[in-house]
C-alpha cells in the first residue's frame, strides 16, 4: 500500500503505523497477529516470517507465557517493544516499568531502551524533564542524541532561544565530533542568524569528518553555504555549493540552492555606491 494515497494512509492510521514500511500479519478473521517494522535482510526476514506463521515471539505467544507466570527482563522487555510497534503507549509503558522495577541492573541496552521510552511518553505530554535526565545517564546512547535534538525542536517550536542554544551546546559538548551533530547546529544557526563564525568553523569540521561519505558530506558543504550566504559571504557561497553540485550534479534542490546565492549577490551589487 502507498501511504501517500488515501486508501493506504487511512490503513496505515487504522493500524497505528508508526514507521515504515511496516507489515502486518493478521489471521483468518483480521486479527493482528504480529507486525514487522522496517528493513531485514532476506535471511533475517525469512526467519521471522517463520516464528510469525508458528506463532513464536510473537506478542500473543509473549502474552500466554505472561499469563502463565514468565516474568524475564527478555519478556518484558519484548511485549515491551511489541505494544511501542503498535503505538500501544500506556500497555508498552507498563512493560517498560516493570520491567527496570523487577530488574534494576538489566543490561544498557534494555535499561537505556526502557528509559527514554519513558522519558518520550512524559515529553508528549510537555515534561521535558525525564529527557533531560535520560542524557545525563546515558549520554554514549545514540537515543541521547534523539533525545537532544527533540528538546531542541521543542525549544523552538515554543521560541524559547536560551533554552534552545543550551540544548546546542549540550549537543556540542557531548559529541563535538559527530557531524550530524555539527551539522544540525551550523545550519539551526544560519536559521537563527546567531553565531555565524562558530557555526562556520563546526560545518567546516563536519565537511572534513564526512570524507569517506561523499553523498553525506555533500548535504553539509549545503550547510556551510547556507552559513556563508548568511554572512554576507556570496562568492564563497557558491563555490561551496558548487562542490555539493559536482557530488551530486542531478540535484535539484543544490542548483536552487546555487541561484539563489547567485541572485543575492546580484541584489547585493544594486546597493554597492556608483
Amino acid at each position: 500500500m502507498d501511504v501517500d494515497k488515501k486508501e493506504g494512509s487511512d490503513l496505515f492510521s487504522t493500524f497505528n503505523g508508526t514507521a515504515m514500511p511496516t507489515l502486518v500479519f493478521l489471521d483468518g478473521s483480521g486479527n493482528e497477529i504480529d507486525r514487522i517494522l522496517g528493513y531485514l535482510p532476506p535471511e533475517q526476514y525469512q526467519v521471522r516470517v517463520a516464528e510469525i506463521e508458528s506463532n513464536v515471539n510473537t506478542l500473543g505467544a509473549c502474552l500466554q507465557k505472561y499469563e502463565n507466570g514468565e516474568r524475564t527482563a527478555h519478556l518484558l522487555f519484548t511485549m515491551a517493544q511489541k505494544y511501542s510497534d503498535r503505538n500501544e503507549s500506556d500497555s508498552a509503558k507498563k512493560y517498560y516499568a516493570e520491567l527496570l522495577e523487577s530488574f534494576p541492573d538489566v543490561d544498557e541496552s534494555m535499561a537505556s531502551t526502557a528509559r527514554f521510552e519513558l522519558a518520550y511518553d512524559e515529553f508528549k505530554n510537555g515534561n521535558i524533564d525525564p529527557f533531560n535526565e535520560f542524557v545525563n545517564n546515558f549520554s554514549t546512547s545514540p537515543m541521547a542524541q534523539q533525545a537532544l535534538s527533540l528538546m531542541a525542536r521543542f525549544y523552538k517550536g515554543s521560541e524559547n532561544k536560551v533554552s534552545e542554544l543550551g540544548v546546542y551546546a549540550r549537543m556540542l559538548a557531548l559529541y563535538p565530533e559527530d557531524p550530524r551533530m555539527l551539522n544540525g547546529y551550523a545550519w539551526r544557526m544560519a536559521e537563527m542568524e546567531l553565531n555565524l563564525e562558530d557555526a562556520l568553523v563546526k560545518a567546516r569540521y563536519a565537511v572534513e569528518l564526512t570524507a569517506a561519505d561523499k553523498d553525506f558530506q555533500a548535504g553539509i558543504l549545503d550547510t556551510e553555504a547556507e552559513v556563508l550566504w548568511k554572512m554576507g559571504r556570496f562568492n564563497d557561497a557558491i563555490l561551496t555549493i558548487e562542490k555539493s553540485l559536482r557530488i551530486d550534479p542531478s540535484s535539484d534542490y543544490f542548483m536552487d540552492q546555487k541561484t539563489k546565492f547567485v541572485n543575492a549577490k546580484k541584489e547585493a551589487r544594486k546597493h554597492v555606491p556608483a
